[in-house]
């Protein structure tokens, strides 16, 4: 018991008012960007508490289950509870349309499911453990089940005019990010209701990007990209990103053969991009997989680290479904666009974008018994500059292989 239990609330009230108004207090005296990071943390660290408190049990079995869903449960030795194997995701513009080689350029990542994630995935699985456990109170339940993934990955953006050596104002600027993620999911074993964190730090800024891009570049015969001095935190400077996800199934329809199911899903993150999101999504087609581990909304430009979805059953027809989805977002930060505490040669203020964005995607994915899957994704964003050349919605591609065990 602490000390405020012993106290009335009228008076647990009061004093938590004072600590929230010292803490205000302070703020004032930090310089903008620290002042702007630590509100964020503070609101947002409540907005992950109330989503992890949105349950509304009907019964002690439910009540038990919903506040428990944060935990990794089970003997450690004991077999992943989902697809343990790996898979492979590549962005690019090219995907989509070749003649567009501007703002959110390309990316990829490589991901690993299952315990086994090395020191480093270890490392930083348990900093995710620690933080999703903030959010959840203490104790255990067997009616979650849980899985791990740890991810690499790479992103690039690029303004229109890659080859002007000076900074091109009005356009978005340089930016890229080296990354290593880790992400879990929680799902209930008695709801239509599962859970996803993930757990992203990485460098922005590193000079390795350029040799990245140009690599590409050299081989597809495309122009060189000669403005990268310019970039966001030019010579490196380390991010990090949490991301929190909420979601429920909404129908199923269609006979065992031919069958869809929809559903919907609240998120929010804070750090190298700080947003909040509704999203709606739904497929279509011979589906054998759950409708949880099929996650296309859930992304920061690239996807989420996710783990793989279970392997479909040795006498399973390959699955082949085809996808739509839409959401909302209201982004608070971008370090992409705003840069972060390092000085950059340009970069965007408050002002100077679109808070309020829209988001789009259509895509195929084909999985077969064996554990091997393919999909092609075509996604689409409104304008995140609110004025000038860089005020331009974009469309980029993905394909993602993967096998799981």
């Amino acid at each position: 018991m602490n000390a405020e239990e012993l106290l009335p609330r009228s008076q647990v009230i009061a004093r938590r008012r004072v600590y929230f108004h010292h803490g205000i207090s302070g703020l004032r005296t930090l310089p903008v960007r620290a002042r702007t990071w630590a509100l964020l943390s503070a609101t947002l660290s409540l907005v992950l508490h109330a989503t992890a408190h949105a349950e509304a049990p009907s019964s002690t079995a439910q009540s038990e289950s919903a506040h428990n869903h944060c935990r990794i449960v089970g003997d450690p030795a004991s077999p992943e509870p989902a697809g343990i194997g790996g898979g492979i995701i590549f962005d690019e513009h090219i995907l989509t349309n070749g003649s567009r080689d501007e703002d959110y350029n390309g990316g990829g990542e490589v991901t690993f499911s299952g315990r086994r994630t090395g020191p480093l995935g270890g490392a930083l699985d348990r900093a995710l453990g620690f933080i999703d456990a903030i959010t959840c109170p203490q104790g255990r339940s067997a009616n979650w089940q849980s899985a791990r993934a740890f991810a690499a990955g790479l992103l690039i953006f690029t303004p229109r005019d890659l080859a002007s050596h000076d900074v091109v104002y009005g356009d978005r600027p340089y930016a890229s990010l080296f990354f290593v993620s880790v992400g879990r999911r929680y799902t209930s074993l008695t709801a239509d209701v599962a859970y996803n964190s993930s757990l992203t730090v990485g460098m922005l800024g590193l000079h390795a990007a350029e040799a990245v891009q140009s690599a590409l570049h050299h081989l597809t015969g495309s122009t060189q990209p000669q403005g990268w001095s310019h970039q966001i935190s030019a010579g490196g400077e380390p991010t990090l990103r949490y991301s929190f996800a909420r979601q429920a199934r909404l129908a199923e329809f269609g006979n065992a053969s031919w069958r869809g199911d929809s559903k919907w899903t609240a998120a929010t993150s804070i750090g190298t991009v700080t947003e909040g999101y509704v999203a709606l999504g739904a497929r279509w087609g011979r589906i054998e997989s759950p409708w949880w581990a099929f996650v296309p909304e859930q992304n920061m430009y690239v996807q989420e680290t996710q783990p793989a979805p279970p392997p479909l059953p040795s006498e399973a027809p390959a699955e082949v479904f085809a996808f739509v989805g839409a959401k909302a977002k209201l982004r608070v930060y971008n370090a992409f666009l705003q840069g972060q505490f390092r000085e950059s040669a340009l970069t965007y203020g408050w002002g100077d974008l679109n808070h309020a964005l829209g988001e789009a995607w259509v895509g195929i994915e084909w999985r077969n018994s064996s554990g091997w899957s393919v999909q092609y994704l075509a996604r689409w964003e409104s304008p995140e500059l609110r004025s000038g050349v860089g005020s331009r919605s974009f469309v980029w591609g993905s394909v993602q292989v993967t096998r799981t065990f």
